[in-house]
């Protein structure tokens, strides 16, 4: 297994994670299960073995790992990433819940710098938590598919 392909593509996937996860509006889209996540989890995996140009492709247990890692590296960059624009997502989540009608204590009630921290941090732990095991998943199953398709017999690379 090549260490410096498994970083890059890990780094390059979290990132894709943190920032289309935590982006205002694009941040709706991951609400449905974590897509950014399930997406950036598998394409670590494609990314490794593009990077690789031909080597070994990883087993399912290394997929795993390389989403797992991809999803924590994502938390990290989406914390920072949620914190720099929370004056622009915490009035528009403000709207959707007035729109609903949600009422109560909500972490996005207001756009002062105690409570970003304090919604960041909540973020933080849930992504944490979150990214990793859904990265994973989606890294396992992308390294098992990718596996079965490069042993089909009669199929070239």
């Amino acid at each position: 297994m090549n260490s410096r392909a498994f970083v890059l593509s890990a780094v390059i996937a979290g990132a894709g994670i943190g920032l289309l996860g935590n982006l205002p509006l694009l941040n709706l889209i991951n609400c449905f299960l974590c897509v950014w996540v399930w997406v950036d989890g598998g394409a670590a995996v494609y990314l490794y073995r593009r990077l690789q140009a031909g080597g070994a492709s990883l087993t399912a247990a290394q997929g795993a790992g390389l989403g797992a890692l991809a999803g924590l590296i994502g938390a990290l960059v989406g914390v920072v990433v949620y914190a720099a624009t929370s004056f622009i997502s915490m009035p528009l989540f403000m709207n959707v819940a007035q729109f609903f009608d949600i009422e109560g204590d909500l972490p996005f009630a207001t756009v002062e710098p105690s409570s970003i921290l304090g919604s960041a941090f909540v973020f933080f732990v849930l992504d944490a938590i979150l990214y990793p095991l859904f990265g994973a998943i989606s890294g396992l199953i992308t390294a098992s598919l990718l596996a079965k398709q490069s042993t089909v017999p009669g199929q070239t690379s």
